[in-house]
């Protein structure tokens, strides 16, 4: 099998190239760093024409989020299988599917079973078409994911993301919403938060989607409700016990496609990608593209 890897320097533990070259050096393997100078598209167009069977990720959700959106605008029919080496901060569509966090283990992932058909899920709006495989976060996770700098990061590791999140919790943005989740409606809800998730966790592996399935060919919809303080507390007293579903400030549906907007309109973080314009709609691409999961992923 024939393999592009397309690495990130710029990933939490990108330090362990040099690791997975070694555990690759007897496969036939090009490599690609991810910068701003590199064509994307025109890499694997070349590759595929090169007779490449597998495109792999090596970084954090980021770089899985780039080369989903580079594979999903080839034909299906010609679309090329997809790996994940997790190399990232948080590394959490991963953990979705299993894949082990040692470089070793991830890299035989690749050889050792056959590849599973995932989900991908298309968002659209004005001038809006773009793809993602594990979350997309509305509202104030927005907010938070903006008071992750640099030196956060560096400090917190996974942990930075409920650091982000003290800034926020003192000042919470109500959006009025608005929504058709599969033909049922929701109006003038007043909401803190959407989450429209493929995966089970985001935010460093923050188990917001405890039902997700990348396979079952639907998405998860976590709509959290505002409120005060102690509503706070029990969603997120809830989250860390698992259960924060069953909290009266969540609205929890699965579907495959939702329209939505919002006063004022909410911005949406796809696995780390910042959309400026409110989407419109969400709708579940299934069985989109062929990965290499983990040994214990279950279908």
């Amino acid at each position: 099998m024939k393999l592009l890897v397309i690495w990130n320097g710029g990933s939490g533990r990108s330090s362990q190239i040099e690791r997975l070259r070694l555990e690759l050096a007897e496969h036939p393997t090009a490599w690609l760093e991810l910068d701003r100078n590199v064509n994307l598209s025109a890499e694997i167009a070349d590759f595929i024409d090169s007779g490449g069977e597998t495109v792999v990720a090596a970084g954090g959700d980021g770089t899985v989020h780039a080369v989903v959106n580079e594979l999903m605008q080839i034909d299906s029919t010609s679309r090329p299988s997809m790996g994940i080496i997790p190399l990232g901060t948080a590394n959490d569509f991963a953990g979705t599917l299993r894949i082990s966090d040692e470089i070793d283990l991830a890299a035989k992932a690749l050889f050792s079973r056959e590849s599973v058909p995932v989900d991908v899920i298309r968002i659209r709006g004005d001038g809006i078409e773009r793809y993602y495989s594990n979350v997309a976060a509305g509202g104030n996770c927005v907010r938070v994911s903006e008071e992750l700098t640099d030196d956060v990061k560096a400090r917190w590791g996974a942990f930075c993301y409920l650091r982000g999140a003290v800034g926020v919790l003192a000042d919470m943005q109500t959006y009025r919403l608005f929504a058709d989740v599969d033909g049922e409606t929701f109006e003038q809800l007043d909401s803190w938060a959407v989450l429209i998730a493929n995966g089970r966790t985001n935010a460093g592996h923050i188990e917001v989607a405890p039902h997700a399935s990348p396979v079952d060919g639907l998405f998860d919809v976590v709509i959290i409700r505002d409120g005060d303080l102690i509503d706070m507390v029990e969603i997120v007293s809830g989250n860390l016990l698992g259960d924060f579903l069953e909290c009266e400030q969540v609205i929890f549906r699965k579907a495959k496609r939702i329209r939505l907007r919002s006063e004022p309109p909410m911005r949406f973080t796809l696995d780390g990608e910042l959309i400026e314009k409110e989407p419109i709609e969400f709708e579940v691409i299934p069985s989109a593209i062929r990965m290499f999961v983990g040994s214990e992923f279950k279908r």
